[in-house]
């Protein structure tokens, strides 16, 4: 039979109240008994406190470990995004600084660095084929003085974007400097090349340019062409090209001369 606990502590208490219990020789012993059971009660209840104290004070740690590991968690997040933001805009710009390295800030063509590598890639693959043609405005200067500087650059771009619409699919053009320009022909045949060339000066003689005021402008080129000879270097192609621009101003200009 189960004993009620709360009951029996009840007796207990009530014979150690009653004074004709004094006298009793197993009084001393149920009092001593009592206050045994009492300290043993209250030393449970301490270590039942300090369980639950130790218990709420590790809960709260683990809490604040974890609010701690959000908030990092969060701001690595955080320097992760940027991070990904500033690579992928790092990319950009120097993608950007490598395009405009290579591209002339005025016609949008390819400038004489980005040229002299295109060069050099052909003259590995295919010396062989190599032409070049070197294409100058005639009396460029003549247009800055008359017309201004502004009207000269939109010169420049329209006869680059001339040469490049004529040449087409047959060569690479590029500004070479001032109001140079030269081409690369590395897949077509010397006729080819010729016709192409003679054809280009062609379209520009015929071409006019408006200066915006009712003046319509109108300009020659010559053109200096080399070809690829055996023991050729790559200075030495364009060294030949340039001198036979040399001689086609020379002898009269809006002319092409094979070098």
């Amino acid at each position: 039979m189960k004993s009620d606990i709360k009951a029996l502590e009840q007796r207990v208490v009530s014979a150690l109240a009653d004074n004709h219990n004094l006298e009793h020789p197993l009084y001393d012993v149920l009092d001593e008994l009592w206050q045994y059971n009492q300290n043993q009660w209250s030393r449970i209840e301490q270590m039942i406190r300090v369980s639950d104290s130790y218990q709420d004070m590790i809960l709260q740690r683990e809490k604040t470990l974890g609010e701690r590991f959000d908030k990092h968690l969060r701001q690595l997040e955080k320097i992760t995004r940027i991070s990904d933001r500033y690579q992928t805009a790092l990319r950009e710009a120097n993608l950007e600084l490598e395009q405009a390295s290579y591209i002339d800030a005025l016609t949008g063509l390819p400038n004489r660095r980005k040229m002299l590598r295109r060069l050099k890639t052909e003259f590995e693959m295919r010396p062989e084929s190599l032409c070049l043609a070197m294409i100058d405005i005639d009396h460029f200067k003549r247009i800055n003085d008359e017309f201004g500087h502004l009207m000269g650059d939109d010169v420049l771009v329209s006869v680059g974007n001339l040469i490049e619409h004529t040449v087409g699919e047959l060569g690479h053009i590029a500004r070479w400097g001032g109001e140079e320009f030269l081409v690369i022909f590395s897949q077509a045949g010397q006729l080819e090349v010729e016709r192409c060339l003679e054809q280009l000066a062609k379209v520009i003689r015929e071409a006019r340019f408006d200066s915006g005021e009712g003046i319509s402008i109108r300009t020659t080129i010559s053109i200096g062409k080399s070809h690829y000879q055996t023991g050729d270097t790559i200075d030495a192609l364009i060294t030949r090209a340039d001198n036979a621009l040399y001689q086609a101003k020379n002898s009269g200009r809006d002319r092409v001369v094979f070098g």
